[in-house]
C-alpha cells in the first residue's frame, strides 16, 4: 500500500470517527433536549440549533467517506455490459464529471463561508461561517477521494473494471 493510499484512509478513518461524534452528541442533545421539555419542563435554547449545526456537517464528512467505500448509490449496468475500452473510458468520464462538481463545490463553498462570517447563530452565538465551512471541507474530501479513484479507474487492468467498485 503507498502511502497516498496510507494518507487517504486515514482521512477516511477521521473523517468516519468525526461523524460518529456528530451523531453521538445529536443523540446526547435529543434526548436531553425531551428530558428538559417533559421531565424538568424548561426548555433549553442551543440543543436545537447544535443539533442542526452537527447534522449539516455529519452529512458533508459522511458523503466523503461514503464516496470513497462506494456506499453512494449507482447503477452500473449499461457500463458493466460495455466493451472494457468503452467501460473505462464510461467510468473516467463519470468521476472526473464527479470530480468537476466536488471542485465549484468547493470553490463556491469557501466563498459562501466567507460571506457569512459576520453572521451570527441565534442561539449558539457562533460564527455562520463554521456551519458553512462543512461545504466546502466536504468538497475537499470528496475532489480529493475521486483523484484517487480517477488514477485507480485509469491503471488498473480492464478485467478489474467494474461501474460500482473502486
Amino acid at each position: 500500500m503507498t502511502l497516498i493510499a496510507k494518507l487517504l484512509g486515514w482521512f477516511e478513518s477521521i473523517l468516519a470517527a468525526a461523524c460518529a461524534i456528530c451523531f453521538a452528541v445529536m443523540f446526547v442533545l435529543g434526548v436531553a433536549t425531551v428530558f428538559f421539555r417533559f421531565v424538568v419542563e424548561s426548555s433549553l435554547a442551543f440543543p436545537e440549533e447544535l443539533i442542526r449545526y452537527l447534522f449539516v456537517w455529519a452529512t458533508a464528512l459522511g458523503s466523503a467517506v461514503a464516496y470513497r467505500r462506494n456506499a453512494h448509490a449507482a447503477i452500473g449496468i449499461l457500463v458493466d455490459h460495455l466493451p472494457s475500452g468503452l467501460k473505462r473510458a464510461a467510468l473516467l468520464v463519470g468521476t472526473t464529471a464527479s470530480a468537476m462538481f466536488f471542485a465549484i463545490l468547493l470553490y463556491e463553498g469557501i466563498g459562501l463561508s466567507a460571506r457569512v462570517v459576520p453572521q451570527i447563530s441565534p442561539a449558539l452565538e457562533i460564527s455562520m461561517a463554521w456551519v458553512y465551512a462543512a461545504v466546502p471541507t466536504g468538497g475537499f474530501f470528496l475532489l480529493l477521494f475521486s483523484v484517487e479513484l480517477l488514477v485507480k479507474q485509469a491503471t488498473m487492468p480492464a478485467s478489474q473494471l467494474i461501474a460500482n467498485s473502486h
